[in-house]
């Protein structure tokens, strides 16, 4: 790691000028990384040490928020994919191909076996 170099860095450094990120910044960032995780034993953890102190539970639910938009977007993605690789049509639980559509109706009215 190389010295700071430029003067707002070097203040910083100085013996008790605040460094980094807050407590409490900290932990939400980690509050949302155990959620992208699946680790609940650390959502356990840094919830309580928010609690402790002293952070909004919106915080708190901005933080868990901003982890499942993270970790839905690649899971939708991967079911796009394979709804087109296996999928006739690549479109819809059956591919477009439910006979209701045909008849005019909505997908799965007319008892069509494609489980829509």
């Amino acid at each position: 790691m190389t010295a700071p170099t430029d003067a707002s860095a070097s203040e910083q450094t100085r013996p008790g000028a605040p460094v980094g990120l807050d407590d409490i910044t900290l932990h939400l960032v980690a509050l949302g990384a155990a959620v992208a995780s699946n680790a609940e034993r650390a959502f356990q953890a840094h919830h309580a040490q928010l609690v402790e102190l002293g952070a909004s539970k919106e915080d708190m639910i901005q933080a868990v928020n901003i982890a499942l938009r993270v970790k839905g977007d690649p899971h939708q993605m991967i079911l796009g994919l394979a709804e087109a690789s296996l999928v006739e049509g690549g479109g819809g639980c059956c591919g477009g191909a439910c006979a209701c559509e045909a008849e005019g109706k909505e997908k799965g009215a007319c008892g069509d076996d494609c489980a829509c």
